[in-house]
Parts: C-alpha cells; sequence; structure tokens
C-alpha cells in the first residue's frame, strides 16, 4: 500500500518537473529576447487578420524591411499607431531583429523580456525547492523502508545471532 506522505511527495516532483520545465524555457526566451533588444530595429506594419485559438488571439501581421515582405504572428499587440488598429486591421509598429536569430514582435523585445524573466524565474523559485525536497523525502523514504526489509526474520522472534553461533568457535578465559 503506498502511503499518502509518498503520493504527496510523488506530486510535488510531478509538479517540480512541469514547473523547471516551464521556468527554464520562460528564462531561455527572455534571454533570446535580451539579446533581440541590443540589435532590434522597428518598422512600420500591418494587422492583416486576427486568429482565435485556445491560448487567445493571435495578430497576423506584415512588413517590409529593406523592400523584403514578411508576415508573422504575435500573441500580444500592444503597438498599434492608430486607436484600434489591432482590433481593425491598421497600422502597428513591428519591433524586429536578426540575432540570435530572425524574431519580430508587436512589442518591444526589452518588455517582453521583462514578461519572460518574472514568470520564468517566479516559476523556478516554487518548482526548483519543490523538485529538490521531493526527492530527498523520496530517498529517505526508501531508505527506511530497505532499513525495515532488512530487519532479520529470527530476530523478530526473539532470537540473538550468538545463538547461531557453534560452540566450538568460543574461546573460554584460561583460569
Amino acid at each position: 500500500m503506498v502511503s499518502p506522505f509518498l503520493r504527496v511527495l510523488v506530486f510535488l516532483f510531478v509538479g517540480g518537473l512541469f514547473g523547471t520545465y516551464f521556468g527554464g524555457y520562460r528564462c531561455i526566451a527572455a534571454h533570446t529576447y535580451a539579446v533581440a533588444a541590443q540589435h532590434e530595429a522597428t518598422t512600420v506594419g500591418r494587422v492583416v487578420r486576427i486568429v482565435s485559438g485556445k491560448d487567445g488571439p493571435a495578430w497576423h501581421y506584415v512588413f517590409s524591411v529593406n523592400g523584403v515582405k514578411m508576415d508573422d504572428y504575435s500573441r500580444v499587440c500592444a503597438t498599434p499607431l492608430a486607436p484600434g488598429a489591432c482590433d481593425n486591421k491598421g497600422p502597428v509598429l513591428v519591433y524586429y531583429s536578426y540575432q540570435p536569430y530572425s524574431n519580430s514582435r508587436l512589442e518591444d523585445f526589452a518588455v517582453a523580456g521583462r514578461k519572460a524573466y518574472r514568470t520564468g524565474g517566479g516559476a523556478l523559485a516554487i518548482a526548483l525547492p519543490c523538485l529538490v525536497l521531493s526527492s530527498a523525502g523520496m530517498v529517505i523514504l526508501a531508505r527506511k523502508k530497505k532499513n525495515e526489509g532488512d530487519s532479520d526474520p529470527e530476530d523478530e522472534k526473539g532470537r540473538s545471532k550468538s545463538d547461531d553461533v557453534p560452540d566450538a568457535i568460543h574461546i573460554a578465559p584460561s583460569e
């Protein structure tokens, strides 16, 4: 039978794994945005349509850089150049960067990086202690169970180990 304490430890362990993965992913994204913010440029683009999805709306926009037309999606539309431009297919300010890879957003990379660090750092601050403490608790429970399993069944009947030793090995002091 599994103890309720072990169930809690397993729950905390799985939650810690998930939180560590999520927090690590967000911190890596934040670092990417921080690098992009150092090399960002802006241009004017236009919202083409709003795509609804399970994660909320995404804005599909087009823009041109050095005569090359590009299109992208963004979950945030924070840079409208006219009132209601995000909802009415209007002009928007597009931030783009080619460092560390080609990327564009309808939000400043520095702002996106701060948001990502905030969520990722918070998730890691909660998840890592849960992961470490639950792992330590499971190791302690496993050792405790192993030590309980190592006990000799003869000890439980009241016999001592010295009863199992033949008399031939006993050394008597000389008088």
